[in-house]
């Protein structure tokens, strides 16, 4: 009796292994494939706000050298030396009572 058993529970797992194998065999790849990376390329061209700016060799309008060699100075500084007073602690008190 265990021997039939058994072979029979052999046989049920070579059954739902080709059964397995078969779902995996479904053509349903090559469509998702096709379109693999289409909301990540889309996504990156709606954060191009000028795509013809690559082509624009004239020089940007904005600080001039020592003015904006001061705003990196500043810049730098502040992580070198952070400000003087460094935020309280948050602190929390778990249960009740009269605080004793």
């Amino acid at each position: 009796m265990p021997n039939a058993f058994l072979t029979s529970l052999r046989h049920l797992a070579a059954l739902a292994l080709a059964l397995q194998l078969a779902a995996c065999a479904h053509g349903s790849t090559p469509q998702l494939d096709r379109r693999f990376g289409d909301a990540v390329r889309l996504s990156m061209a709606q954060q191009v706000r000028d795509p013809a700016s690559a082509g624009n060799r004239t020089p940007a309008d904005g600080l001039d050298g020592p003015s904006a060699h001061a705003v990196m100075q500043r810049y730098r500084a502040s992580f070198a030396e952070p400000n003087a007073q460094a935020p309280q602690p948050v602190q929390f008190m778990l249960g009740g009572g009269s605080g004793k």
